[in-house]
């Protein structure tokens, strides 16, 4: 039974003032999960992510990217720009009637990925071990792969040919600025998100949720459920073995935590791609690749 939009609507906006009504209420905590969310924004993605962001936009200006074939564009945009293009890409091609939405879905379902800078250095340096996020970033890709196929769809595509995506009449600088532009947007979106997430895992905190939990660990998989890259840090500082450390990372990674789907969501908008399908194939990613990762981290120890 699909939810009436306006019902929806006035859902959203009652949850929204539920939440500034909590953050007037509770001021300290709000300020508190505001700076945690600016601190590991500027030390550890910013520095890492910004320039990857800016050079990835400017090949995607200048290199012409969608004589890729369809199936392989998403991705690649995916792997140079992160979390959440290849849903913008896939929501674009179907609202342009290029691809079905069930097209879209199997698509959607090895192009939602990130990008190799953020696994290879953020998390390497969360959890303190290049190798292992080398393994993680295997298994994050191999995983995508692997979910394509579950998820491919046995229907024809039934694109429209691609449109040289290269404006000539910007030279180099123009494009590169422009890339500097959208580089610092996706930043400000990437921390709006961090930001909106981290309060609300501070206030959980707060209220004492976590307090009775057993392990440690098992408090920074659930904040990455919300927030990957806060239950990663978390992780991180856990008293557990490497090993331990990247299953659950690349768990998290690959399913990209409720920030990561909130952010897919948006992409997909008026596709027919709906939240249990982002829901869907984000699980099965997530355990995907930390399968692999258990295979991968087992083979590195003998």
């Amino acid at each position: 039974m699909k939810i009436d939009k306006s019902r929806k609507t006035q859902f959203i906006v009652l949850l929204a003032a539920m939440f500034s009504v909590v953050m007037i209420v509770f001021p300290q905590v709000t300020e508190m999960g505001s700076k945690t969310a600016i601190v590991l924004w500027i030390n550890s993605i910013v520095p890492v992510m910004l320039p990857f962001f800016i050079f990835s936009e400017f090949i995607k200006k200048t290199g012409d990217l969608r004589r890729l074939p369809s199936g392989i564009y998403p991705f690649a945009v995916a792997f140079l720009s992160g979390y959440p293009m290849g849903a913008k890409v896939v929501g674009d091609l179907v609202k342009e009637n290029k691809i079905t939405t069930n097209k879209g879905i199997s698509i959607l379902s090895y192009s939602l990925v990130t990008g190799p800078a953020f696994i290879l250095f953020t998390v390497g340096n969360f959890i303190g071990s290049q190798k292992a996020a080398f393994v993680i970033a295997s298994a994050h890709y191999a995983g995508a792969l692997i979910n394509g196929l579950v998820f491919r769809s046995n229907e024809e595509q039934g694109l429209a040919s691609f449109k040289n995506n290269t404006d000539c009449s910007k030279d180099y600088l123009e494009n590169f600025t422009e890339s500097i532009v959208c580089g610092f947007k996706a930043m400000a979106m990437i921390l709006a998100y961090l930001m909106f997430f981290t309060i609300g895992i501070t206030l959980l905190e707060h209220w004492g949720v976590f307090s009775g939990l057993k392990y440690q660990w098992i408090e920074g998989f659930i904040k990455g459920i919300f927030e990957m890259t806060i239950g990663i840090n978390f992780v991180g500082l856990c008293d557990i073995s490497i090993k331990t450390k990247a299953i659950i990372s690349s768990f998290l990674v690959s399913f990209g935590g409720m920030s990561v789907i909130g952010q897919s969501m948006s992409m997909t908008g008026g596709t027919g791609i709906g939240l249990m399908d982002i829901l869907k194939i984000k699980i099965s990613h997530g355990i995907l690749a930390s399968i692999i990762t258990v295979i991968l981290m087992n083979l590195m120890v003998r």
